[in-house]
């Protein structure tokens, strides 16, 4: 009697377990009687189904599940139409939407789920705008330098109210594993919200605070692998730091950052390993009516003094790579011509502190700066006497 006593105590022990690890959905979809539903777990690679219930003729669903720790969801009723949720044990959701968009939900009872949304839809909101402004850049055909300056302001402008945005959501969030996802935000595949290097402290906050809370959690277990990762590339950036004040400066022997991207066959190439006695890094856009005419100054000097040890190593932030096809064949250009698709939000541009376009810099065979930005005249006086 005692044993059986024992063995129904254990039972309800390890059953009122599995009920505070339970959460549950309930929700309402308008426009949604008779579809399906999903919901599937957000892993760290990839997604895993959870489960698939049917909405009801009223445009009602129930679902009911379990979860040890808060984890990423996704509720979905296709691959490109899904609400993602951050969900805890215990949690009891409610859900009302319309099915063409579950990403508008209103929800309630999941406040994890109620700030990724919040961080989301920021993000939307800033590409949207972002969208205007380069729709309103490629609508004018033949655009003034303030024009363009000013379409350049106001979306850097755009760009670091997003960026401030994202650092005050973190900091008020530090023991929610929605600050990961405000971490991890992009504008495309390439670009992050936080793009600047000393952002690295941000990812350094966020996993400290959670691996003291969450340390099962497998995505703040990639967050750490992450952060290492990171303050490894950061610690290397800091080794290059002297660049982001390059403009202006000169004579000043460096190790400058590499650049590696694609010509028009689509063949990578390295600047640090570009040869020549003289090299020019030079940074333009098609689009640009002062960096044409620069170029065809060039040509100039490079014709002159390129088999006595001049080379130009191009870099084109076009977006349109047809753009910059179209004018390197018109105009002829000889030189090494390599394309950051990125546009204003180039990677290396940053790096290289690019305000204006064109820049460029002269650098020497002993690695200094010998100019920046030189002008035709400097640069037929400097190598009159240094590639005869």
């Amino acid at each position: 009697m005692k044993r059986l006593l024992y063995l129904f105590i254990g039972l309800l022990f390890f059953t009122a377990c599995d009920i505070s690890d339970q959460f549950i959905i309930e929700g309402n979809i308008e426009n949604g009687q008779e579809k399906e539903i999903t919901l599937s777990e957000l892993l760290v690679n990839g997604t895993k189904e959870i489960k698939t219930v049917k909405i009801d003729k009223d445009g009602n669903f129930k679902i009911k599940s379990s979860t040890n720790l808060p984890r990423f969801y996704h509720l979905s009723v296709s691959k490109s139409n899904f609400l993602t949720l951050l969900i805890e044990p215990g949690e009891k959701l409610k859900v009302k939407t319309e099915i063409k968009n579950l990403s508008k939900a209103q929800i309630k009872g999941s406040e994890g789920s109620i700030l990724v949304q919040d961080i989301n839809n920021q993000l939307f909101e800033t590409k949207q705008q972002l969208k205007e402004i380069n729709k309103k850049a490629e609508s004018l055909k033949n655009p003034t330098q303030e024009e363009l300056n000013k379409l350049n302001a106001n979306y850097a402008n755009i760009v670091n109210q997003q960026r401030d945005s994202s650092i005050a959501f973190i900091v008020r969030n530090l023991n929610s594993l929605a600050s990961i996802v405000a971490l991890y935000q992009k504008y495309d595949d390439v670009n992050y919200v936080l793009y600047k290097n000393k952002d690295i402290q941000y990812v350094k906050i966020v996993s400290e605070s959670l691996i003291k809370k969450y340390p099962e959690s497998e995505h703040v277990k990639t967050l750490i692998a992450d952060k290492e990762n990171l303050m490894a590339k950061y610690n290397e950036v800091v080794l290059n730091s002297q660049v982001n004040n390059i403009v202006g400066e000169q004579g000043r022997v460096i190790n400058l950052p590499e650049i590696f991207l694609p010509n028009s066959k689509g063949d990578s190439i390295s600047f640090t390993k570009t040869k020549g006695k003289y090299i020019l890094l030079s940074f333009w856009a098609a689009w640009n009516e002062d960096c044409t005419k620069r170029n065809l100054v060039l040509k100039d000097v490079y014709k002159k003094y390129h088999s006595k040890g001049f080379e130009i190593y191009q870099v084109s932030l076009d977006t349109k790579i047809e753009n910059w096809e179209k004018a390197i064949k018109f105009d002829q250009l000889p030189w090494i011509n390599v394309i950051d698709q990125n546009g204003r939000m180039s990677y290396y541009a940053k790096i290289y502190n690019i305000r204006k376009l064109p820049t460029s810099f002269l650098i020497n065979p002993s690695g200094e700066i010998a100019f920046v930005n030189p002008s035709k005249e400097q640069l037929l006086s400097t190598f009159k006497y240094s590639l005869k």
